[in-house]
């Protein structure tokens, strides 16, 4: 109570010494975009047929001065085009950005779309906006997407959109955007694997893909897409994620100190952002590779409708029996998963988009034993499970005029688990979800904005389970220990988890260098009848020209798992966990070769839910605490033109005490966390990446011996101090490889994503004999070659 106290109050200081000022009130600095003055000519080289309108997407820095630096190549359907695209986009003048009426410079993304020959003469094309990637106060109107703004007067001579982003609040945020969403070395294409190169992200285990945010478990943080909560981001624990990477725009991550717009979770956020789909005509994509096959189609419906189709399936089951251990079990259901999503966009005016999202997953395996195994008899037989998932959600996004905007969004949704391990073991539940959110953004004055809204998380349960009882998630080495030895329960049960809140945020800006962002947040938790009240400010302070000093603190709440306060198998009178977060850094540019942020971070957890001594009633209890602290360092680099990389180092320590224990490391502890990636395009259709990754291996709990259980049969074994050694020290280097063909009108490209390239044995914890005097290496991803061919229309 003390620490929150001293947070409310750093908070309601801060906002009364804004105010204290007559001179205080500042809103978000405006941004305006560049704009065009002039326009490159259609007409294709003179030396190069194209049979019909060819684009080529090239990202191009606008000085202050309007002129045009570091154009490269972002898409293209015809390389033959390339240079000469290239060559004139370095002649175009804008009228330069500006920041409260100052020029600035900015990166941007212009499109050259060549006529088809023979040239006809036209007259030159109106200018047009390209897109921009610069921060715009709130206060500003959303530019419409590309599916939505009114066409050129020619608009096979130039297609460009103008889109502006909300500036930088948080005290931590990465992004990944652009080409490091689907290319990225290591990841097969997976955007939300892509996140593992930041700071702050810890390497997950080998089947557990949820993100480790800042030394916290998955299921302490949240995965979010468009503002709805994914239920499982990962195919079989870890294989590849539940959303084609292709129809996201960028996917931020807050690995803590995030903003009051999100809650019920006390570690971080990830959240994906899907693009609008593309409506200037059919698009579509194949991908086929070893571990699954993808499509995606793209169309306009009429002038203001786009939508988008994709689907994903495994090719597992077509060489699982072949490589499968026929000794030991044989297989009635190969491991299958498959996944889909649907986004539309229509918009009713400039002012007013709709959009849908629609998406699913199952995973689905099932095996029969062909005779108990020795370590645990209660796995007999039938041995397998699905899960599956669906959700819907509709977003209504409005600018209400005056600067004031409005986001409606209504999400419902059902997921399905089934699980049979034997005759002893099994489970069948159902869920229904209904989440809801309504947010607002009003400028009260040119030096201080407002946000508020209000939103609620309801997910209705109905199912069976028979099976050992649910443990402490984290910290308890007997969850790996056989069923035989594990006290057994009986549940059918029906309950509910109703989770209301509401939010409002600040903007406050005393000076145009100093920007102050205080919130509040108010949860109740209907399941344990629990209110909570979290306070949460962020600061940035623009020092120099290219060097901002951000910091955060701020007071995180979450309500405990879903199993921990059932009655029967957990406590009904549990409040929820909480948390302390603080962070303070600095981001430093160096135009557009590099830019570097270094931050410094601590984490109190209080509050946090455990196991009672020796399993007794009531279970569980709130007698956790935790304490989380590091340093990250992130820089982003583009050396030349067709070069860019990344470097990530997070020195951290994470620790927890469970009632009146020792201190003891976080099962997930990563000491040092060193990523680097380089991507290099080689021109001619070639490009190549590489990754590597260093990383200290995950905390363990030894075996000492073993005692023979006379009751069960079975030994039980004698730990150690819980975590108190490791696994050796991960290091992993991945390449990829892609070759790409532009025929006409279609485009084709081969590639290899070559996972673990040096083959590096990185063990994964032990595996020990049934009576714990043997043991050895668990031994992780051996090489991975997943090689794929894709095409594109």
């Amino acid at each position: 109570m003390r620490a929150s106290r001293a947070s409310i109050g750093a908070v309601a200081l801060a906002v009364l010494s804004v105010f204290a000022r007559p001179e205080s009130a500042h809103a978000q600095p405006k941004v305006t975009p560049p704009h065009a003055v002039t326009s490159v000519p259609s007409a294709p080289p003179e030396d190069v047929q194209v049979d019909a309108p060819t684009r080529v997407l090239l990202e191009i820095t606008v000085s202050a001065e309007g002129g045009v630096t570091d154009p490269v190549v972002v898409e293209s359907e015809d390389p033959r085009l390339d240079a000469e695209a290239l060559r004139r986009v370095k002649g175009l003048r804008f009228e330069p950005a500006r920041r409260d009426g100052q020029a600035v410079a900015a990166r941007v993304r212009y499109e050259v779309v060549f006529a088809a020959s023979p040239r006809v003469e036209r007259e030159p094309a109106a200018p047009s906006s390209p897109v921009v990637e610069a921060p715009v106060a709130p206060s500003v109107p959303d530019v419409p997407a590309p599916s939505q703004q009114k066409k050129t007067e020619q608009p096979e001579v130039f297609e460009a959109e103008a889109r502006v982003e909300a500036p930088v609040r948080e005290a931590a945020r990465y992004t990944v955007r652009g080409g490091d969403l689907t290319t990225s070395p290591g990841t097969r294409g997976d955007a939300f694997r892509a996140i593992e190169a930041l700071p702050g992200v810890s390497r997950p285990p080998a089947g557990q893909g949820e993100p480790i945010l800042r030394g916290v478990s998955g299921f302490e943080s949240a995965v979010l897409i468009d503002g709805v909560q994914v239920p499982l981001l990962y195919h079989f624990g870890g294989l590849t994620s539940v959303v084609s990477s292709r129809l996201l725009d960028r996917i931020d991550v807050y690995p803590s100190n995030f903003s009051v717009r999100y809650g019920r979770v006390v570690g971080g956020v990830v959240e994906a952002h899907t693009r609008d789909p593309k409506s200037d005509r059919l698009h579509a994509m194949l991908d086929l590779s070893l571990l699954d096959s993808s499509a995606l189609v793209e169309a306009p419906l009429g002038r203001d409708t786009g939508v988008a189709v994709a689907a994903r399936r495994s090719n597992l089951d077509l060489y699982f029996g072949a490589l499968a251990s026929t000794d030991a079990f044989s297989v009635v259901a190969a491991p299958v998963y498959w996944d889909y999503q649907l986004l539309g966009a229509h918009r009713f005016s400039k002012n007013h988009q709709l959009r849908v999202l629609a998406f699913g997953s199952r995973d689905r395996i099932e095996l029969q034993l062909s005779k108990p195994l020795d370590d645990d008899p209660v796995l007999r037989g039938d041995v397998g499970g699905a899960i599956e998932f669906h959700r819907v959600s509709v977003e209504s996004r409005a600018e209400l005029g005056g600067g004031t905007s409005q986001s409606l969004l209504l999400s419902v949704g059902r997921m399905n688990f089934e699980q049979k391990a034997g005759p002893d073991i099994s489970g069948s539940f159902v869920a229904y979800n209904l989440d809801a959110r309504a947010e607002w953004r009003v400028p009260i004055h040119p030096s201080l904005g407002l946000r508020f809204g209000v939103d609620a998380q309801n997910t209705f349960y109905d199912g069976d389970y028979s099976g050992s009882r649910p443990p402490q998630l984290e910290g308890d080495p007997s969850i790996n220990e056989p069923n035989t030895n594990q006290p057994h329960v009986d549940i059918a049960d029906t309950f509910s988890q109703v989770a209301p809140a509401g939010y409002l945020e600040l903007s406050i800006a005393p000076t145009p260098e100093v920007e102050l962002i205080p919130g509040i947040r108010v949860d109740y938790f209907r399941q344990i009848h629990a209110l909570s009240v979290d306070p949460r400010l962020a600061a940035r302070v623009k020092v120099a020209a290219e060097t901002t000093l951000k910091g955060g603190v701020g007071l995180f709440t979450q309500q405990p798992q879903y199993f921990e306060d059932i009655p029967g198998i957990g406590n009904a009178d549990l409040d929820p966990g909480r948390a302390i977060h603080q962070s303070v850094g600095v981001e430093q540019g160096f135009g557009e070769v590099a830019h570097v942020s270094v931050e410094a971070f601590h984490r109190r957890l209080f509050d946090r839910v455990v196991a009672t001594e020796g399993g007794a009633p009531p279970y569980f209890v709130n007698d956790g605490s935790g304490r989380v602290f590091g340093l990250e360092l992130f820089g982003r680099f583009r050396p030349t033109r067709s070069a860019q990389g990344t470097l990530s180092y997070t020195l951290s320590r994470s620790e927890r005490r469970d009632r009146d224990g020792a201190w003891r490391l976080f099962d997930q502890d990563q000491t040092h966390n060193l990523v680097a990636t380089l991507r290099q395009d080689l021109g001619a259709g070639w490009e190549v990446g590489a990754r590597f990754r260093l990383v200290t291996g995950n905390p363990r709990t030894p075996i000492r011996g073993s005692v023979f259980d006379a009751t069960t049969g079975l030994y039980r074994p004698l730990y150690g101090a819980v975590g108190s050694e490791r696994d050796p020290t991960f290091h992993q280097l991945d390449l990829l490889a892609q070759k790409t063909w532009q025929l006409p009108g279609f485009r084709l490209s081969a590639y290899l994503d070559l996972q673990n390239a040096d083959n590096s044995k990185n063990p994964e914890g032990r595996s020990y004999s049934y009576d714990y005097q043997k043991s050895e290496d668990v031994q992780g991803l051996p090489i991975f070659p997943n090689l794929g061919l894709r095409g594109e229309l």
